[in-house]
């Protein structure tokens, strides 16, 4: 059975008059019943490298990897732990072609992704046409019997996208393998819509509404697998679902863990699957400084924005205007409940890379010392340093280290965190407790070796790192790095800075 999957990245499912507005080949498909139409879909993650790295794996993003920002070459390997490994090993022929290159990268372990270095030189993606011609450049070249898996990946902001996925279908069509083919087509996630929220945004991914949330899906089943007739279908789907309802149609079974289920029973029975599932979806991460979370069950919808937690009815307030949590307790208390529980298997599925992380730094060889970690961001990092440092040495409390009786605190060990994007508090921490120790051992957030980065720390010098290293891009992505210099910085976030005072 072969499987062609399109994605078009950051197109909504609603009509809008930006380039984010649903394309109308979705509609085209819905209208000419191809196949199963789905017109409540939602994302876990509304930017293009988790939301893709979820729906491949089943995942909520949250548990995958801490942190955004973390280098490419750390990210935890999901070689095993995904969808596509199970078709490989039943000799599936797996081709991707893939508009960016950083989505190259992540995705390399899976997707046995198209990759000539020329092609990506610089900024460049990859537009919508010379997708299309690495598609029939490779279709022609790898095709393998009936047992070949094709993933497309075409960039946001492309006028010309509709009209290649269009030519890629009718290609499928006149070459004999649209019948008897799966096919799939949807957005990765959402576009944040200022003209419905009423609030400006820079950046699209600093969001859980909706708008940013809400992605467009349509599969088609060949008449062989269904006995359903093509349709639309208005019960809620989730991303993460796809590929293990395809494969649950081809009775491929899937051993990884993971949070998705099967939507098969919905498509052939009607049988609202998500009736009562409670799911995740974030737009940062653990180790990151802004925290927004939205928890979502049926019509209900939790949301976590830096700590002040709102509850909205979707049925009846679809833009999320009216906090209703002091009059529904109970759906209240169950969705943070689940938020509370998410939170600590996230803490234990990443304490895995951690400790791959920790074993490479200097840290196993302390042994017999006595360490204080002070109060720092991100406070799950100091909770795991604590942890693992605890079985050969003796952590200090504040009290301890602090006080002046106390005449050996100029043998205590003190641990700083270096955070990668500003180095906020670094200095503040070293100069508040140098009276106390003398001893210090400064870590970035992937455990290596921070020393150097004393002497980097501040605003100006991040302001001036910042600029210097997007030098080439100032013109074509100033917005963003104007966002990225003026919102992300720890210096200007609350929810940070608590951690320092």
């Amino acid at each position: 059975m072969n499987i062609f999957w399109i994605v078009t990245d950051s197109i909504c499912n609603y009509e809008r008059s930006d380039m984010h507005g649903l394309l109308p080949i979705y509609k085209n498909l819905k209208k000419q019943k191809e196949g199963f139409y789905f017109e409540d879909a939602i994302s876990q993650f509304p930017s293009t490298n988790l939301s893709l790295l979820s729906f491949l794996s089943g995942r909520f993003p949250y548990y995958i990897f801490p942190d955004y920002y973390h280098s490419i070459e750390n990210l935890p390997s999901l070689e095993y732990e995904n969808f596509i490994f199970p078709l490989k090993e039943r000799n599936y022929n797996i081709q991707s072609i893939i508009f960016g290159k950083e989505q190259v990268e992540i995705s390399k372990e899976i997707l046995n992704p198209y990759y000539v270095k020329e092609l990506y030189q610089g900024d460049h993606w990859l537009d919508a046409e010379e997708i299309y011609e690495l598609f029939v450049k490779i279709i022609y070249e790898s095709l393998t019997n009936d047992k070949n898996f094709f993933f497309v990946f075409f960039r946001p902001s492309d006028p010309h996208v509709n009209l290649y996925v269009n030519k890629i279908i009718d290609f499928l069509k006149e070459n004999g393998f649209w019948e008897n083919s799966i096919f799939i087509l949807n957005s990765d996630h959402g576009y944040y819509d200022k003209n419905l929220y009423k609030r400006t945004k820079l950046l699209h991914f600093d969001d859980i509404h909706q708008s940013s949330m809400q992605p467009v899906l349509f599969i088609k089943i060949p008449k062989v697998l269904t006995n359903s007739l093509p349709k639309t279908i208005k019960k809620r789907v989730y991303l993460l679902d796809i590929m293990e309802t395809i494969l649950d149609y081809i009775n491929i079974k899937i051993s990884h863990e993971r949070e998705s289920i099967s939507f098969k029973e919905l498509i052939e029975k009607d049988i609202d699957v998500n009736k009562n599932r409670i799911i995740r979806g974030d737009c940062y991460l653990m180790f990151q400084s802004i925290k927004r979370t939205m928890i979502i069950k049926n019509n209900w919808k939790l949301c976590n924005n830096n700590g002040k937690f709102s509850l909205f009815n979707l049925n009846k307030d679809p833009l999320e205007k009216k906090d209703i949590k002091e009059n529904h307790h109970e759906i209240y208390n169950e969705l943070h409940h689940f938020y509370l529980h998410t939170e600590l298997k996230a803490y234990e599925i990443i304490k895995s890379t951690l400790n791959s992380l920790y074993s490479r730094s200097i840290l196993p060889s302390i042994e017999s010392e006595k360490i204080f970690i002070p109060k720092q961001f991100p406070p799950q990092l100091v909770k795991f340093l604590k942890e693992s440092l605890q079985e050969k040495n003796r952590i200090m409390e504040l009290a301890e280290v602090t006080n002046p009786l106390s005449p050996n605190n100029q043998n205590i060990k003190t641990i700083l965190i270096y955070n990668r994007l500003t180095g906020y508090g670094l200095k503040k921490l070293y100069k508040k407790y140098q009276s106390y120790t003398k001893k210090f051992i400064i870590l970035d957030t992937q455990l290596n070796d921070g020393t150097n980065q004393l002497n980097k720390t501040g605003y100006f010098k991040f302001v001036m790192r910042s600029i210097i290293a997007r030098r080439k891009q100032l013109f074509q992505r100033w917005k963003e790095i104007v966002v990225w210099i003026l919102y992300f910085p720890l210096y200007f976030n609350k929810y940070v800075r608590k951690y320092y005072n």
